[in-house]
């Protein structure tokens, strides 16, 4: 009988496969994957490099690399990201979270700071997985959150990963567009905190394919030019905000001057923009005025 390969044997087989299929950081994702099937980490598959893997745990493994190749991501195969020092369950009725979203967290989390903010009400619009929901209540003990998301789907992953982290008590998810399920919140909000759709549709064929194929659509596209989810936001969130309030945007490439184009006469002060390590200009804060 043919001998079983050893992790060192599998990760090798499987980076060979993802490196022809185009996929970044074959190896490093080949050990992922093959850590996920076998529940170990990365210091076991260094010092147990010649251990054998039993047949079944080799055959999922070999699935997984098959879908990675395929084009799937890797973070909705292992079934979760790792955002600001958090865990996030995610699944293909959500974004994944990414390294630049962190930077929206930083800026709520300095605002309420600036603010002297006690016990602060901060509503994430669309909130998807939940990942800057979660990660304000955990940061923030004092503050009420309130996270909406037209989608079930998303919420119950959110709700999933509020629970993961023990913030279930201290957050509220609603269920409906923007800002539909916040009547009773008028004039009530400290800050506003969005990660919107703001993917161009007509640049829908220049995403890579794992974001195109693979990631809610809803949650990507923001009309033809990627910003109809901004008009909403800097006329509704007005609403919602007390006198002094914040809104605080993640932006795509290139759309900052659009989106501070569509300010005049609305009563928004720009507060100041943050750029992202590639010095992309990527959370834009506004203050509610008049």
């Amino acid at each position: 009988m043919k001998p079983m390969p050893t992790i060192a044997e599998a990760i090798t087989q499987g980076s060979h496969t993802l490196d022809a299929a185009g996929i970044d950081q074959a190896l490093l994702t080949a050990g992922l994957l093959l850590r996920f099937v076998l529940g170990v980490d990365r210091t076991y598959l260094l010092t147990r490099a010649d251990e054998e893997i039993d047949q079944t745990r080799y055959r999922r493994y070999l699935s997984l690399i098959d879908r990675r190749a395929a084009g799937e991501p890797a973070q909705y195969l292992i079934g979760y990201q790792e955002f600001y020092g958090l865990d996030f369950v995610v699944s293909a009725d959500v974004l994944i979270p990414r390294p630049e979203t962190e930077f929206l967290v930083e800026r709520v989390l300095k605002l309420v700071s600036e603010r002297d903010l006690d016990s602060p009400t901060i509503v994430d619009v669309g909130t998807g997985s939940g990942c800057i929901a979660v990660t304000l209540a955990v940061k923030l003990q004092q503050a009420r959150v309130i996270a909406t998301d037209v989608s079930d789907s998303a919420l119950q992953i959110a709700s999933t990963n509020a629970a993961n982290h023990g913030v279930t008590d201290r957050i509220e998810f609603l269920e409906g567009d923007l800002f539909d399920p916040l009547d009773s919140l008028l004039a009530s909000v400290d800050i506003v905190a969005s990660n919107p759709p703001y993917v161009e549709e007509r640049g829908r064929d220049e995403l890579q394919r794992e974001v195109r194929d693979w990631e809610p659509q809803s949650a990507l596209f923001g009309g033809t030019d990627g910003l109809d989810f901004y008009r909403r936001l800097v006329v509704e969130a007005r609403k919602y905000l007390k006198p002094g309030g914040h809104l605080v945007m993640e932006v795509g490439y290139g759309q900052l001057d659009a989106i501070a184009a569509m300010l005049s006469g609305l009563g928004w002060e720009v507060v100041d923009v943050i750029r992202d390590l590639q010095d992309i200009p990527r959370v834009l804060t506004l203050q509610k005025v008049s």
